[in-house]
C-alpha cells in the first residue's frame, strides 16, 4: 500500500507491517517500560509503547531513506522503498557497477541509524532529570528508547550476513578484492545462513536455560527471515554464474542429431501409434516438400483431447506448432537457448544453418552442458 512520497521516492507499507507494529508494541509494553521515572497507568503503558514503535518505524524509514538517496547520488534510480514487518526495503532499479557504490550504498543505512541513535542518547543523558514528571518524563524515556532501538538497530544489520547490511558490505569488500561478485554473493549468502543457523541454536538455549519457550522467540523469528532470504542470494548468484558460463558457448557444441522427423500428410493416428509414442517427451519436427513447417509432440496431441473417431482423418500438420518460433542459429550463444526454452515453455529449438535443418537443441542438451561446466567448475574452486 502506497502512503505517500519523498524526495521523489514512493513510500509503501507491506501489510506485515502492522503484525510488526503490534508485536513491538506489545513487546515494550510488556516490559513496564523501565526507564519511564514515572508511575503509568496501562492505558498510557500501550499509548507510550505505540508512540516509541512508531518512532521506530520512522527510524526504519530513515535508515531506507539513506541507502535511497545514496543510491541516487551514486547515479542508480529507486524504485520504492517498502516498510515491513522486520525494516524495509529499497528497491534500487540498477545493478551496482562498482564495489565501492555497493559498500557504500549498504554502510549508508547502518550510519544512519548509529546517527540517530546517538543524538536521541546524548540528548537523554543531558536532559535526564529523575525528578522530572508528567510530559517531561515521558519525552526523556522515548528519547530513551529510540536511542537505544537505533543503536540495536545499526549493530544488528551490520552482521556479516546476506540479506543484512552487513552481509552487502562483506560482499562489496569481497568483490573488491577477488573482482568476482557472483563468488562474493555466494559467500555472503553462506554466512547468513551460518548466522541464522546460529540464532536459532542461540534461541533453543535460552529457552532451555530459562524454561521459557517466549524467551528465545524473538531468534528464531528473526532467524525465519535471514534463512530463507540468504538461501535465496546464494541460490541466485549460481544461477548467475551458470547463465554466465554459457555466455561465449555456442548451442552447435552441445546440439544433438534430428532424432526422427514426421510428413506433413501423415495421418495423425498413425504418426502417434508408431512414432510419437515411441518418443513422448519430445518434439518432433514436421516436414513438408523438403522443409520444415513444425513441431509435434504428443502432449500436443493428448490436449486436444480427441476421441478415436475424431482424430480419423486428421494429418500430423493440422495439430503442428508453427516452427518459426522454435528456430536458433548454431552459432548463437547457450544463453540465448536457455531464454527460449524457459519463456517460451517449449522443450526443443531446431538449428537451422543455410536454411536447411542440422540438429536441434532441448533441456536435456542444456542440462548436460550444465552439468559439464559443474565438474569442470568444482575441480578449480577459484574459478567461478
Amino acid at each position: 500500500m502506497r502512503i505517500g512520497k519523498l524526495f521523489d521516492i514512493p513510500i509503501r507499507v507491506h501489510w506485515s507491517w502492522l503484525i510488526g507494529f503490534v508485536l513491538i508494541t506489545m513487546l515494550i509494553a510488556s516490559g513496564g517500560l523501565p526507564f519511564i521515572s514515572i508511575r503509568l497507568t496501562p492505558a498510557q503503558e500501550w499509548i507510550v509503547a505505540g508512540t516509541v514503535t512508531i518512532c521506530l518505524f520512522l527510524s526504519v524509514l530513515a535508515h531506507e531513506l539513506a541507502h535511497s538517496l545514496t543510491a541516487k547520488r551514486l547515479g542508480y534510480s529507486v524504485m520504492s522503498i517498502t516498510l515491513m514487518i522486520f525494516g524495509g526495503v529499497s528497491l534500487i532499479g540498477e545493478s551496482r557497477s562498482r564495489a565501492s557504490h555497493d559498500f557504500l550504498i549498504a554502510a549508508a543505512g547502518p550510519a544512519m541509524s548509529l546517527a540517530i541513535g546517538i543524538v536521541a542518547s546524548l540528548l537523554y543523558f543531558v536532559y535526564r532529570d529523575s525528578l522530572a514528571t508528567g510530559t517531561t518524563a515521558l519525552l526523556q524515556g522515548i528519547l530513551f528508547y529510540v536511542g537505544l532501538q537505533n543503536i540495536a538497530l545499526a549493530v544488528f544489520n551490520m552482521l556479516p550476513g546476506l540479506p543484512l547490511d552487513g552481509g552487502r558490505v562483506l560482499q562489496s569488500v569481497l568483490w573488491a578484492v577477488s573482482g568476482n561478485r557472483r563468488f562474493s554473493t555466494r559467500v555472503a549468502g553462506r554466512a547468513g545462513q551460518v548466522l541464522a543457523i546460529g540464532m536459532i541454536a542461540a534461541g533453543i538455549v535460552l529457552i532451555i536455560r530459562s524454561n521459557d519457550l517466549t524467551s528465545g522467540l524473538w531468534f528464531f523469528i528473526i532467524a525465519m527471515f535471514i534463512l530463507p532470504a540468504s538461501t535465496a542470494e546464494t541460490r541466485r548468484a549460481s544461477r548467475n554464474q551458470r547463465a554466465e558460463k554459457a555466455v561465449g558457448v555456442p548451442v552447435r557444441s552441445v546440439m544433438s542429431m534430428v532424432p526422427t522427423a514426421l510428413n506433413a500428410s501423415t495421418p495423425l493416428d498413425a504418426a502417434v501409434r508408431n512414432v510419437m509414442s515411441l518418443h513422448p517427451h519430445v518434439s518432433l519436427p514436421v516436414i513438408n516438400d523438403g522443409r520444415v513447417t513444425g513441431v509435434i509432440s504428443l502432449t500436443d496431441v493428448t490436449s486436444l483431447g480427441l476421441s478415436q473417431n475424431q482424430g480419423i482423418g486428421l494429418t500430423v500438420a493440422d495439430v503442428a506448432r508453427p516452427v518459426s518460433t522454435f528456430v536458433i542459429d548454431p552459432d548463437s550463444d547457450l544463453s540465448l537457448a536457455q531464454q527460449l526454452l524457459s519463456r517460451r515453455g517449449i522443450d526443443l529449438l531446431l538449428v537451422f544453418e543455410n536454411e536447411r535443418l542440422s540438429g536441434t537443441v532441448s533441456l536435456s542438451d542444456l542440462e548436460g552442458e550444465r552439468r559439464w561446466a559443474s565438474e569442470a567448475g568444482s575441480a578449480d574452486p577459484d574459478r567461478i
